[in-house]
C-alpha cells in the first residue's frame, strides 16, 4: 500500500519537475510521511534531487536526512554549503547529526561543525564508533534528581517541552551525574505531588558502557523489552540514551550481516543495485574460497575413481548424499548462529548441543536415508545400493549436526565471526564426509552392487 502511494506521488513529482514547477514538486513530497518522503526523494534522479534540495528549508532538509539511509544522507549533505549544512544539523537530533558528520569528508564536517549554533551535544558523540553504544546514543535526554518532588519533576518537564521520542520513563542521577535509578511518567502523575523521586524510583536499572557493541545493545534491549537504554561512562555517569527506533535499524543491520555472511557475502551494506565493481570485489573472493573447498571434495571423489569406473551409477547418487548433508548442516548452522547472536548458547554448552544435534542428525538420517534407499532400490533394482545410500546418509547427517554445532562455537571462542566462515567449513565437511562414506561403503560392498542377472 505504501509503495503505491510513493509511486503515485513520484509520478506527480516528475510531472511537476518536467514543467519546471519545483514548488509543486516539493508540495507533493510534503504530503507524504517523512519515511515515504525520503524513499521517494531517493528514487529521483540526481538532477531532480539537485533541483529540489536548494529549495527546502533547514527543517525539511533535516527531516529528509534523518530518514535517508546513511550513504544517501551523506551524499545529500555533501551537496550543501557548509553554512546551510550547519543550520540543517542544528535542526536534527544530536545522534543523527553525528552520524551524518561522521560520513562526510573531515574538512567538510569540521567546517559545518564550526558553524553550528549548538554543537556541544554533537561533538561528544563523534568520539565513539558508529557500531557502539556511544555511536548509537543521543545526548538529548532528561535526567531527574532524587531530591526532587513529583510536582517539581512535572514542572521541570513542562519547561523542557519533551518531544514524542522522549521515553515513557526517565532516569535519575546523583550530584556527580551518576545513574542511580529510573522512574516512569505514570508514577510521577499518580503519586502524591510532594513525594520525592527517591521514594518512587526503581533502583534496578539496566545500562551499558559507551563501548558496548551494538549487537550486544540490541540483545539487551530485546531481552529486557526496553524502549530506551541509558549509556554510562567508566565512572557510571549518564552520558546518553539509546532509543528504540535507533536499535530497530541495528537489528536490521545485524540480521542482514548474518544472512549475507552465511551466504559468504562479507559486506552487509551491499544491495541489489550496488555498483557492479563493488559487488564483484566483495563477493568474488569467497567464490574462489569455495572453489578451493570444491577441489578438496573432488579430491575425495578421485580416491574412488576405480570404484566409479566399475559402477557408473554411483556418480548419480553421490551428490544426493552430499547435498542432503549440506542442507542439514545449513539448518543446524543457522540455528547456532542465531543462538550465539542472541546469547542463547555459549562454548560451555558445546558438548550438550553437539550431542543433541548428532541425535537429531541420526533421526533425520534414518528417515531421509530410508526413503532414498527405497527410491534407489526401485529405480535401479539393486537392493544393496539402497543399503549403501541409506547408511551413508545417516553418517553424513550426523556429521552435519556435529559440524554445524562445533564450527560456529569454535569460531566464536577464537573471537571470529561465526557467520562469516562457518558455511564454507560446514559445507566442506558434509561434502567430504558424504562422498567418502558413500563411495567408501560402495567400494566395500562392490561385489554385491551388481544388476540382477549380471
Amino acid at each position: 500500500m505504501e509503495q503505491n502511494i510513493i509511486d503515485a506521488a513520484l509520478e506527480r513529482v516528475r510531472a511537476a519537475l518536467e514543467t519546471g514547477d519545483v514548488d509543486e514538486a516539493i508540495s507533493i513530497l510534503a504530503t507524504l510521511h517523512p519515511a515515504d518522503r525520503a524513499e521517494a526523494f531517493a528514487d529521483l534522479p540526481p538532477d531532480d534531487q539537485s533541483e529540489i534540495l536548494p529549495r527546502l528549508d533547514a527543517e525539511a532538509t533535516a527531516d529528509l536526512l534523518e530518514e535517508l539511509e546513511d550513504e544517501a544522507a551523506a551524499g545529500v549533505a555533501a551537496q550543501l554549503p557548509a553554512a546551510t549544512l550547519a543550520d540543517v544539523l542544528d535542526e536534527m537530533e544530536p545522534d543523527e547529526a553525528a552520524d551524518v558528520l561522521g560520513d562526510l569528508p573531515p574538512e567538510q564536517a569540521a567546517s559545518a561543525l564550526a558553524q553550528m549554533e549548538d554543537a556541544s551535544e554533537v561533538i561528544p558523540l563523534l568520539a565513539h564508533a558508529d557500531d557502539t553504544a556511544g555511536g548509537l546514543m543521543t545526548s538529548d535526554f532528561f535526567a531527574l534528581r532524587r531530591q526532587m518532588t513529583a510536582q517539581m519533576a512535572i514542572d521541570f518537564l513542562r519547561t523542557q517541552h519533551p518531544d514524542m521520542e522522549t521515553p515513557y520513563y526517565l532516569y535519575v542521577v546523583d550530584r556527580a551525574n551518576r545513574l542511580i535509578g529510573i522512574v516512569g511518567m505514570r508514577d510521577l502523575i499518580v503519586t502524591d505531588p510532594q513525594t520525592t523521586i527517591e521514594a518512587i524510583m526503581n533502583h534496578e536499572v539496566q545500562s551499558v558502557p559507551v563501548g558496548t557493541d551494538q549487537e550486544e545493545v540490541a540483545r539487551i534491549m530485546s531481552h529486557y523489552d526496553l524502549a530506551a537504554l541509558p549509556v554510562v561512562d567508566l565512572d557510571g555517569k549518564l552520558v546518553g540514551v539509546i532509543n528504540h527506533d535507533d536499535i530497530v535499524d541495528v537489528i536490521e543491520e545485524e540480521a542482514t550481516e548474518d544472512i549475507y555472511r552465511l551466504a559468504n557475502v562479507s559486506d552487509g551494506d551491499l544491495q541489489v543495485f550496488s555498483p557492479v565493481k563493488l559487488s564483484v570485489r566483495r563477493r568474488l573472493p569467497w567464490l574462489l574460497v569455495n572453489l578451493g573447498t570444491a577441489f578438496l571434495a573432488a579430491s575425495v571423489i578421485s580416491l574412488f575413481e576405480a570404484t566409479i569406473a566399475k559402477l557408473a551409477v554411483l556418480a548419480v547418487f553421490q551428490s544426493i548424499v552430499a547435498g542432503q548433508g549440506g542442507n542439514a548442516g545449513t539448518q543446524t548452522l543457522a540455528m547456532m548462529v542465531r543462538g550465539l547472536a542472541l546469547g542463547e548458547i555459549e562454548f560451555k554448552d558445546a558438548w550438550r548441543a553437539m550431542a543433541r544435534e548428532a541425535g537429531i542428525g541420526l533421526i533425520h538420517g534414518m528417515a531421509v536415508g530410508f526413503f532414498v534407499a527405497i527410491g534407489a532400490w526401485l529405480w535401479r533394482g539393486i537392493p544393496v545400493l539402497g543399503l549403501v545410500i541409506g547408511l551413508a546418509m545417516i553418517g553424513n547427517m550426523i556429521a552435519a549436526g556435529i559440524a554445524g554445532t562445533l564450527v560456529p562455537l569454535t569460531l566464536k571462542a577464537f573471537k571470529l565471526d561465526p557467520a562469516l566462515a562457518s558455511a564454507v567449513i560446514v559445507t566442506t565437511v558434509t561434502d567430504c564426509v558424504g562422498f567418502g562414506l558413500f563411495l567408501g561403503l560402495a567400494t566395500l560392498f562392490l561385489p554385491y552392487l551388481q544388476y540382477p542377472g549380471n
